[in-house]
């Protein structure tokens, strides 16, 4: 009889760091001592890599850590992960936050699932609901979700402005990612004002008015978390944000016990979370 060559069916995990290393769960913890090898993917969003490095001695102990770039995910689609599973090695991917709120990460969900793998998610803190927990905003009370895009070759994705334009109609809170520039870099609060500006500029609608009161937020989860709360025209104040990740809150009509949050837990000013009271 012909011999009949299988490829052994081996593991991926996609594991979420969370919003910082040291986030990292138990069973993630748990997982990463057990398999062959430890995969990164550090382009989707800004990641401390040194602290990774350090939380990952500590607990994984001494293990080979391998950064994978954008290049290696999507123009040769997974290949180092696929040669290794093909060989029957269990191996992780390690992911910023929480595997699959980046399209990116469904897409290697799907691909090695297509070529018989087993794939298997450890979720992490994800930004979507830890900005929401750290502001004392409801949960109950925000639309969807968009992101503030870099025009590219002088186009301008709309989506900010329909969704944030949608959702105050509603009365709902809205939280806009910010997007990453081509050579790696992130997109700070101030560019994303002056991307709004000239959405405002075109659409003329009154959402993105300089009147309009946003909130900053940096580093969310970092030792140096910092958030501030401004009008579109002072969106100076945001240069005091430091370096990325940064998210930015459209806050609609305010709660009191929402205000109460933002005002005498987070200290941000009293006067401008008045004027967003219902």
């Amino acid at each position: 009889m012909e011999n009949v060559h299988t490829v052994p069916v081996a593991r991926l995990y996609i594991i979420g760091i969370g919003i910082f290393p040291d986030y990292l769960t138990v069973r993630a913890i748990e997982v990463l001592r057990k398999v062959s090898h430890i995969f990164l993917e550090c382009y989707t969003s800004a990641l401390p890599i040194d602290e990774l490095k350090k939380v990952l001695y500590e607990h994984v102990g001494e293990k080979a850590l391998e950064i994978l770039t954008r290049k290696d995910i999507e123009e040769d689609n997974c290949i180092k992960i696929l040669k290794r599973l093909d060989s029957g090695q269990d191996v992780a991917l390690l992911v910023p936050g929480d595997p699959m709120i980046a399209t990116t990460h469904s897409y290697i969900r799907v691909l090695v699932r297509k070529k018989g793998h087993e794939v298997v998610i450890i979720h992490g803190v994800s930004i979507l609901n830890s900005v929401i927990s750290f502001l004392g905003l409801s949960p109950y009370r925000f639309g969807p979700v968009a992101t503030v895009t870099y025009p590219r070759m002088g186009v301008y994705s709309e989506r900010p402005y329909d969704v944030t334009k949608d959702n105050l109609a509603r009365n709902l809170h809205t939280i806009l990612l910010l997007d990453i520039r081509d050579d790696g870099g992130f997109m700070t609060v101030l560019e994303a004002v002056e991307i709004l500006r000239e959405l405002e500029k075109r659409r003329r609608e009154g959402v993105f008015v300089e009147d309009r009161v946003i909130i900053g937020v940096a580093r969310l989860g970092y030792p140096d978390q910092r958030v501030c709360i401004m009008r579109l025209r002072d969106a100076d104040k945001a240069s005091g944000l430091g370096d990325p990740p940064h998210t930015v809150v459209v806050p609609a009509r305010l709660a009191e016990y929402e205000a109460e949050v933002l005002m005498h837990d987070l200290g941000l000013d009293p006067e401008l979370v008045k004027e967003l009271l219902q």
